[in-house]
């Protein structure tokens, strides 16, 4: 369950970036731009907005691993694979 906390931590940071792009695209588009604010402010935007992405990877990848000791007791055995030559081309 701990991976659910990574995943809305994650949908929130995505969320305060895009808002963060917004409130860039709203000081750009005024009669009087500020373009210094803009700067960092797109900067600030991108860092968070990735945070969020990496979160939400790291949530599915612990959700993943935690499913995979019960599919892997599922599958069954592999066949053996033929005795003969271990390189598969001879050039």
């Amino acid at each position: 369950m701990r991976f659910w906390l990574r995943e809305i931590a994650g949908w929130l940071l995505v969320g305060l970036g895009l808002f963060l792009f917004y409130i860039v695209l709203a000081i750009t588009l005024t009669d009087r731009p500020w373009l210094i604010t803009a700067g960092p402010l797109t900067l600030i935007g991108i860092i968070v907005f990735r945070g969020g992405i990496h979160l939400l990877k790291v949530a599915v990848a612990a959700r993943i691993c935690m499913k995979a000791p019960v599919m892997a007791a599922r599958t069954p055995a592999p066949l053996d694979q033929p005795k003969g030559n271990s390189q598969p081309l001879e050039w």
